[in-house]
């Protein structure tokens, strides 16, 4: 039983190498099975070797998603496989819902962290807050564990518990709390509200689940009535998601009949279309779009759409350049494969994808996924199309801003490693624990829907202070770090901010935090800026298509 197992298995994963073009076709069907035949056997071998002969005992499970990872590897950086409960939570999320205690967690010095419980959620009704460090998932031991292990131990079927023990500074001894895991919602626009009198702010930011464009309707429903005109759009960090639902946001602006996107495939799969807009009542108020180097694929395309028809302005920075269309298969025992089989493009003709033939996974992923990295934007780009009122536009490398404007809030390389102590800090000054800082900032956990008053949280000099004496102590206590006293003291301006940021969240949410913010954001104060060239921009596109339908 288990020989014929595992003779599946291996033909399984030869049949995909086949179907996906990793292998070179055979030129006959006779060859094209005496090959597959032929490299099951090999694979099958392979696998048998390692596991009688390899030094210590291994399983065929992690052999066989090796095997699965490293073939898609081969085909480019978009193409997944995960295994049944990835598989199930990726589904989840793009529902935007997932079964969960409802916490944002995140790696600080090598401990995991609780950044953020969100509203309504199991995390929040347990108590659990900003700088709880999670040591223990039931009775295991979790304090060198990494993200991905601790958030897939909190999820798990909606009606189940889990025990989950913190320490919280200020309080010697650990806390433990029992949590039922409850649906957590995911919306894909967690934060809308007016920046000022006339200008709604939507945060699209989550990426484009099955509610989004119901959401997006609603949103800006609501801000109408709040007294919205004009719109700011903000795609920052947007991952992407389904194509159906970036076609239906698209249309909530562009006109009836307009493109928003063409799909190209492999030639004779007869794939290839152009996917238009069908509402017919699309919103006419300016329009600014925010993007920067974590918004890829279906916020792309929205950007993409937008730009090429003119019926707005983007404003930030170089998106991601994900344009690589992956289709969902399913496989047996609740796995599942995401596949590329195509290609998007604007309506202008560019191709959104940018190069990754050249460079390693980790600079394609990663590294150019920072907001800010524009590196591989910078090279020079020849793929030249034009908007409708014969804008220059190129192809090849993401969307490129009609304004570039820098973000307020990125970070260097020694930032990025003075905010591993920076965390600490505000760890203890929420926790009432810095004697510079007034009775305000000791919080006993986060308060949702607050109502922002001007100039909450501000960063005295005595708590500027207190960091820098705490930053220097960090520094000798941790060489791995590689900082120095004086790079501290060169980073004060960036610390103030970012301690307030962190306070901000720590207090109300990342949410309300961002709004707090909203004035010293440099992106977003220059798109309120350019929205009246926006509207211009817009009129001057309907009226050449009215000229050229009266011709």
């Amino acid at each position: 039983m288990k020989k014929a197992w595992q003779r599946c298995l291996v033909f399984g994963l030869v049949a995909l190498m086949l179907a996906s073009g990793a292998l070179v076709r055979p030129s006959t069907a006779a060859d094209d099975k005496a090959a597959q035949e032929r490299l099951s056997k090999d694979t099958f071998n392979a696998m048998e070797v390692i596991r009688s002969k390899y030094v210590v005992p291994v399983d065929y499970e992690p052999l066989a998603k090796a095997a699965i990872y490293g073939m898609l590897r081969t085909l480019d950086p978009h193409s997944n496989y995960f295994d049944p409960k990835s598989f199930a939570e990726m589904n989840s999320e793009h529902r935007s819902q997932y079964f969960g205690i409802g916490a944002l967690v995140g790696s600080r010095n090598r401990h995991v962290f609780i950044v953020e419980p969100y509203k309504g959620t199991p995390a929040a009704r347990a108590g659990l807050r900003y700088g709880d460090q999670i040591v223990m998932v039931d009775t295991k031991n979790a304090d060198n564990w990494t993200v991905p292990q601790v958030a897939n131990a909190l999820r798990g079927e909606r009606g189940t518990r889990v025990r989950v023990t913190v320490e919280r500074a200020g309080v010697a001894e650990p806390i433990t709390v029992s949590i039922e895991r409850d649906a957590v919602a995911l919306p894909a626009i967690p934060s809308y509200y007016l920046l000022r009198p006339g200008v709604g702010y939507i945060g699209l930011t989550r990426g484009f689940h099955s509610t989004t464009s119901d959401e997006l309707m609603m949103v800006m429903a609501e801000l109408k009535e709040q007294g919205a005109n004009s719109f700011v759009l903000d795609m920052r960090g947007n991952p992407g998601g389904f194509l159906d639902q970036a076609i239906k946001v698209s249309e909530k602006f562009i006109q009836r009949g307009q493109i928003v996107v063409s799909v190209h495939g492999r030639e004779g799969r007869y794939f290839d279309r152009e996917l238009r807009a069908e509402a017919g009542s699309p919103e006419t108020v300016p329009l600014v779009v925010l993007i920067n180097g974590g918004t890829a694929s279906a916020s792309e395309i929205v950007a993409g759409a937008i730009q090429d028809h003119d019926r707005g302005l983007i404003v930030g920075e170089n998106s991601f350049g994900k344009g690589l269309v992956q289709h969902i298969f399913n496989l047996s025992g609740g796995a599942g494969l995401t596949l590329t089989i195509a290609r998007y493009y604007t309506p202008s003709g560019r191709l959104i994808q940018r190069d990754y033939s050249n460079g390693s996974f980790y600079e394609y992923i990663v590294k150019r996924s920072a907001p800010g990295d524009e590196a591989a934007a910078s090279k020079p780009r020849t793929d030249e199309k034009f908007t409708d009122l014969g804008r220059p536009v190129f192809g090849g490398g993401g969307i490129d801003p009609d304004i570039k404007v820098e973000s307020s809030f990125a970070t260097t390389g020694t930032q990025n490693a003075l905010y591993h102590g920076l965390f600490y800090f505000v760890r203890e000054l929420t926790a009432g624990q810095v004697a510079a800082a007034p009775p305000s900032f000791k919080l006993k956990g986060i308060e949702f829907d607050h109502k922002l008053k001007p100039n909450e949280f501000l960063i005295t000099d005595e708590i500027l202070k207190a960091y820098r004496e705490f930053m220097h102590r960090f520094v000798r206590e941790h060489p791995e770090f590689r900082l120095t006293p004086a790079q501290v003291d060169d980073n004060l301006p960036w610390a103030r901010l970012q301690i307030r940021k962190e306070v901000l969240e720590a207090a109300y949410g990342s949410d309300t935090a961002q709004r707090a913010l909203a004035d010293l954001d440099s992106q977003v104060q220059r798109a309120v800026a350019e929205l009246p060239n926006a509207a211009n921009l817009a009129e001057r596109a309907r009226a050449k298509r009215s000229t050229v339908q009266l011709k």
